[in-house]
């Protein structure tokens, strides 16, 4: 008996496969042996027509099929074969069977396959049994179970190998889908609690290779639960969707931003060098979530607290439980808080985190002070009103200025509340003033267009007395260029109560002209670095003067800050610059006591530097009434270089000439 062999599919031996054999001897026909011949024949006349059932059964496999010789290129597909790949039959022929493989996948070659001994040489692209990812025609993917086998020759010579590819995407896609969902929070589409364990331990490894730590920002959305008791949990939804969206475009490619749960998100930051780049991060994360959110067509406002933490040599346990806990105490401070868990600072650290950590019960313990400096009629020096700067009366440190304790306050979110603590003040000691003294009180960008901002002026102006005509916020060129909807509702409420609108460091911004435009500006101020050169250059010259027929031009009053001498003094005068204000004229200065004021009574004269009428020792500041709606959120704006800003948060308060 003839044997014809092949190998069958996943097996390493061959399998024997009988062909016709001679007529028995013995057996001659119509004996006992007849029925065996007969079936003998009936096979011998099946497989003489062998070359036309395989062709028939190869063209109507069910599966994709193709005839490959050993080097791997390709003979024959059969059509399921071309569907499969989105490949005519001549296509495939003559093509290496690599034009298949995905290019995202690692070459073949490097994967070192190779024929068992004993077994024929093959292409290794031919020995890949079992699940792989393939590339379709059109370059989208599939993924299959492969498996081959070997048809031999009659003489057991390796013929060629039968290649055969079962689709199984639709069922490799559903389990993807199914692991992705298990990691995947389903409302905001950031990875969740189960997948913060791999993503955490990936960083920690990586960090130690590398000698960098791993970094932790905690954030807790406060007040949450009043946007969905307020607004219904739908609304809240989508307000969590816009968070996560915010912080995904917020970092970097090798952080990522995980949803906790409920209202709370936290990112892993790879590669982190110090705690300043951390802080840097958190920074800008708090940046973005403090533009207004858009829901259901209302604008709400957020503020979250903060807890820190980084490390490398330790368990991503250890470090999820320092980043709790740091934002445990960030919470328990109040809304919008900073904290850095203590095991990551420096010395120079926790004396910083010593410094925020007293500015936020600065406010409560009467610490802060108003400096004031004065404004005058330059024809005269007739006094017309003061300015109101801020320092800091710290209890062992003493009396701090404006840049001592900046970055506290921005650390801390704490601009908006001074702020109001600043207008509250200044307009209760400006209402013992003479009557025909004004203050002039810095406004922040942010803080101007924060909710309930005009509430604040009208109850500080109830509240001390202080009637609206003789109180002028000040506010920086780049507000008013680029004044939102609400800072525009602001600035029509408190104007049309009587407060005017003074535009500061005139000159220095974007564009002069359309900033007086944008909002019912009643007062320019020079800014101080074009008075500085007035004398001695004549293109600075030139400018001011220019800046001063502009003003007059438009009906505005105008002010010329930083005058140091009476040089510049004289000249701003003989080019019609009507106010001043600058060490020519004073220095900012505490209010007197009343002691002083009697003393200076008796004298026969007052301070140059303060008001003239008795004025009494200014007493702490009743709460705000809790039924009106105050700013809740702390305030930072990158463009704005007034009283609350971002990296000039007290330039204007605190009087740079006077640090």
């Amino acid at each position: 008996m003839t044997k014809f062999r092949h190998f069958a599919p996943g097996m390493r031996d061959p399998v024997q496969v009988s062909s016709p054999a001679p007529e028995l001897p013995g057996h001659p026909a119509g004996a006992p042996g007849d029925a065996s011949a007969q079936r003998l024949r009936a096979i011998d006349t099946l497989l003489a027509d062998r070359g036309e059932l395989f062709q028939a059964l190869f063209l109507s496999a069910p599966i994709a099929k193709a005839l490959v010789e050993m080097d791997g290129h390709v003979l024959v597909a059969n059509p399921m074969m071309c569907a499969l790949t989105g490949r005519t039959a001549d296509d495939l022929a003559g093509r290496h069977v690599d034009l298949l493989a995905h290019p995202d996948d690692p070459p073949v070659g490097d994967l070192g396959l190779s024929s068992p001994p004993g077994q024929p040489a093959l292409d290794p692209n031919l020995l890949l049994d079992g699940e792989r990812r393939l590339r379709r025609s059109d370059g989208t993917e599939l993924w299959v179970v492969q498996s081959h086998e070997v048809v031999h020759q009659s003489d057991g010579t390796p013929h060629f190998v039968v290649l055969s590819l079962v689709d199984v995407t639709d069922r490799r896609r559903a389990e993807e889908d199914l692991v992705r969902r298990a990691f995947t929070d389903p409302l905001t589409g950031l990875p969740n609690r189960r997948a913060l364990a791999d993503r955490l331990r990936h960083a920690v490894a990586l960090s130690r290779r590398r000698g960098l730590q791993v970094g932790l920002v905690h954030l807790n959305i406060d007040r949450f639960k009043a946007v969905n008791d307020t607004l219904g949990h739908e609304a809240g939804d989508q307000l969590l969707s816009q968070v996560a969206d915010r912080l995904r475009w917020s970092t970097r490619v090798e952080d990522t931003a995980v949803r906790l749960g409920a209202d709370e998100f936290l990112v892993v930051a790879e590669d982190v060098e110090d705690l300043d780049g951390l802080r840097a991060l958190a920074a800008r994360l708090l940046s973005v979530l403090d533009e207004p959110f858009i829901v259901n067509d209302r604008e709400i406002t957020l503020s979250a607290g903060v807890g820190l933490t980084l490390g490398s040599d330790m368990t991503p346990d250890d470090l999820l439980r320092q980043a709790q806990s740091a934002l445990s105490r960030a919470k328990a401070d109040g809304n919008g808080r900073v904290e850095v868990h203590e095991g990551a600072l420096s010395r120079n650290d926790v004396d910083a985190l010593q410094l925020e950590t007293d500015l936020r019960h600065a406010i409560d313990n009467e610490e802060l002070r108003l400096f004031y400096q004065p404004i005058v009629h330059l024809a005269d020096e007739a006094l017309l009103g003061y300015e109101a700067l801020v320092r800091w009366e710290h209890p062992t440190r003493g009396l701090l200025p404006p840049a001592a304790f900046l970055e506290a306050a921005e650390n801390n979110r704490l601009t908006s509340k001074l702020g109001e603590w600043v207008l509250r003040r200044a307009c209760q000691d400006a209402a013992s003033w003479p009557a025909d003294l004004r203050v002039h009180v810095n406004i922040s960008a942010r803080h101007l267009a924060e909710e309930g901002f005009s509430e604040l002026v009208a109850f500080a102006l109830e509240e001390s007395g202080l009637p609206p005509e003789r109180l002028e916020l000040e506010i920086t060129e780049s507000t008013a260029l680029f004044a939102a909807e609400a800072t525009l509702h602001s600035v029509a409420v408190v104007t049309d109560a009587g407060v005017t609108l003074a535009l500061d460091d005139f000159g220095t911004g974007y564009s002069a002209i359309t900033a007086l435009h944008r909002l019912p500006i009643h007062t320019v101020k020079i800014d101080r670095s074009f008075v500085a050169d007035v004398v001695t250059e004549p293109s600075t010259a030139a400018l001011v003067h220019g800046l001063l027929q502009l003003g007059r031009g438009m009906g505005l009053q105008v002010i010329a800050e930083g005058i140091e001498d009476l040089d510049q003094a004289d000249w701003l005068r003989e080019h019609g610059c009507a106010m001043a204000q600058g060490y020519a004229f004073g220095r900012p200065a505490p209010l007197p006591s009343p002691a002083e004021l009697l003393i200076a009574d008796l004298a026969g004269g007052t301070s140059e530097t303060v008001p003239s009428a008795p004025i009494e020792e200014p007493s702490p500041l009743p709460p705000l009434p809790q039924t009106r709606s105050m700013p809740q959120r702390m305030l930072t704006d990158l463009d704005d270089t007034g009283a609350f800003a971002t990296g000039t948060l007290f330039d204007e308060l605190a009087d740079p000439d006077d640090d």
